[in-house]
């Protein structure tokens, strides 16, 4: 019985001692590098994360994305919609939610400078000849804040798996630029 009692007590600190040596192989790795597979796959959007990771819970960095789309490109040349994103860059920081460092569900908050292509359809004073109208493509820049959930695990200690799902909002040129902003990725990672 006393046997019992005794391995009782030592069995949360044996399973503490072991988690706490995992946590502390991956928390004193304090920069990550990832690659978003979905937006590559889906969107044909290239898209970087880097990650610096401090204190307990807390960590920042930024991701930047550039696309070219084929798909988005043909519906802005014939019309279908008004703006093309081209470039984004979000800087972001993280709050983990979880306790544990080998898999963890966190919050964020970032925000977005992006731009792209704007166009749209202007009259044009003919002087001599009648008015008529005209498309008129011009580019825009703007700058949004917003909020993600993810979830994040390791493995090995060094590969990270991510899924974040975010959405944000344009603030300052909302006549060109898209209203909503999202941050939705699968990422591939490597910590270091």
């Amino acid at each position: 019985m006393k046997k019992l009692i005794y391995l009782l007590f030592l069995l949360p600190l044996a399973l503490q001692a072991q988690d706490g040596g995992e946590n502390t192989v991956i928390t004193n790795k304090k920069n990550e590098f990832r690659v978003d597979v979905l937006a590559a796959l889906v969107y044909t959007k290239a898209s970087f994360s880097y990650e610096r990771f401090f204190g307990k819970d807390f960590s920042t960095g930024f991701n930047v994305n550039f696309s070219n789309s084929g798909k988005l490109n043909d519906d802005f040349d014939n019309g279908y919609r008004n703006n093309v994103p081209k470039f984004e860059f979000n800087p972001y920081l993280r709050y983990a939610l979880s306790k544990s460092k080998s898999r963890y569900y966190f919050a964020e908050v970032f925000g977005s400078y992006n731009g792209g292509d704007y166009k749209e359809i202007v009259r044009i004073d003919g002087m001599a000849m009648p008015d008529y109208y005209t498309t008129k493509k011009s580019k825009y820049t703007d700058f949004g804040l917003g909020g993600s959930l993810g979830y994040k695990m390791y493995f090995k200690d060094s590969f990270a798996l991510e899924f974040i799902v975010g959405f944000g909002s344009n603030l300052t040129n909302r006549d060109k630029s898209p209203d909503v902003i999202s941050r939705v990725g699968l990422n591939l990672g490597y910590r270091f």
